[in-house]
């Protein structure tokens, strides 16, 4: 008996481990779901159709002055006045600096003195070739003292015309002792301070920028240039005439600038350092509530991209292979499953239904008209030709209405 209870005990645990694998196999294949035990989940899809979309383009842009001097001495002198308010805006005309003006005023008053002596020489002369004409008619006099004297008015003449010329420098010098603005415009901070001894080379007195209106200048990639040059001539995109294109900015903290403004500068060759074609638009700026230097988002609108199709930016997945988005079709057994389309994309646009501000992602192939995007639900797709069961977006304008009509009924 005990002989034969050794015996069988190793067999009897081969048999029950057979079993237990069995069994284990057994619960583990009614565990996993088929096809028709798959759970059904609920998305949201839109029907793709082609319609017209507004195509803008978007840039990162920088604003400069329109106009931006340097304000130099014309003379050489020293600096006795700051005539102007650092930072504030000063009108063309408007006196900056004032120079020390005493050595002019008396290089003025010799240059008087010259011309008034050069007066009184031209008078003498005039006199004696009066005094000579008739002694020569009576033969009192040769005709050679007749020409020498009008030689001499000639030249006393000439004296004149070179005594007023040094007169004009000399006013025009000591008008150079008042520097003033050469346009309208912001100035800037002092550079020189008074008591400084300036020149025309000595570097500028300080820099004054026109600021309304201001030039938006940005950059176009070659391979977009090239991008939207093919799409023009497919028909895939048009643009307005460039004398009607216009650009609105958008400042740092988001805000849109109301103020728009056209191109109006083009360049015909790219930047050998960038690779980029430069461009410019020019802005309107009457309250001066921007200024030179500031980075911007340059969108050039209207645009038109005909016949486009576009899905919500949330309808486009991602994964290793590339963009993708999730279509309604039909699987083997008849089922509603969810394909997944590779896509290629374009621009963002916005939508021209959306109350929300939402934006759409052009579709350049992938898809078709017909076609029934997923937009909502795709975090439920845990993998392409799982069954769903597609629903119409809703509309969110009749359920605020509803809600303000049940809102409104409950206050009465």
């Amino acid at each position: 008996m005990n002989m034969t209870r050794h015996i069988r005990t190793p067999l009897t645990h081969l048999i029950l481990g057979l079993l237990a694998l069995q069994l284990a196999g057994c619960s583990e294949s009614e565990s996993q779901p088929t096809d028709s035990a798959m759970p059904v989940q609920q998305v949201t899809v839109i029907e793709l159709l082609p319609q017209d979309l507004p195509a803008q383009f978007e840039y990162v842009g920088r604003l400069e002055a329109s106009r931006e001097v340097e304000i130099r001495p014309r003379i050489t002198g020293l600096i006795e006045q700051r005539l102007f308010e650092e930072g504030s805006h000063v009108e063309a005309g408007q006196p900056l600096f004032q120079l020390d003006s005493a050595p002019f005023v008396a290089r003025k008053r010799v240059a008087e003195a010259a011309l008034a002596e050069a007066n009184a020489r031209l008078i003498q002369a005039e006199r004696e070739v009066k005094r000579l004409t008739p002694l020569v008619k009576a033969l009192a006099v040769s005709q050679r003292d007749l020409d020498d004297a009008r030689s001499t008015r000639e030249l006393n003449r000439a004296g004149v015309a070179a005594a007023r010329a040094e007169l004009a420098q000399a006013q025009l010098d000591l008008d150079y002792t008042r520097v003033d603005a050469p346009i309208a415009g912001r100035i800037g901070r002092a550079l020189q301070a008074e008591g400084s001894f300036v020149s025309p080379t000595s570097g500028p007195l300080a820099n004054l920028a026109r600021i309304d209106p201001l030039y938006v200048r940005f950059s176009i990639a070659e391979n977009e240039q090239l991008a939207i040059d093919r799409q023009l001539a497919e028909g895939s995109l048009t643009l307005p005439p460039p004398d009607q294109r216009r650009v609105e900015v958008q400042l740092a903290d988001g805000t849109i600038y109301p103020l728009t403004g056209p191109v109006d500068f083009s360049d015909y060759r790219t930047d050998p350092q960038t690779g980029a074609y430069d461009r410019r638009a020019t802005l309107p700026n009457p309250d001066a509530r921007l200024s030179p230097g500031q980075f911007v988002k340059v969108r050039i609108k209207g645009g038109v991209l005909p016949n486009a199709l576009a899905v919500p930016q949330r309808a486009v997945q991602e994964d290793a292979n590339g963009k993708f988005v999730y279509v309604v079709g039909q699987g083997e057994k008849g089922m509603t499953i969810a394909q997944s389309k590779p896509v290629e994309v374009g621009q963002w646009v916005d939508s021209p239904d959306s109350t929300e501000g939402e934006r759409l992602w052009v579709i350049r192939s992938g898809l078709s008209a017909g076609d029934q995007v997923v937009i909502e639900g795709t975090a439920r797709i845990f993998f392409p030709g799982m069954p769903i069961q597609p629903q119409p977006p809703v509309d969110k304008t009749a359920e605020t209405s509803s809600s303000a009509k049940a809102s409104s009924g409950g206050e009465r």
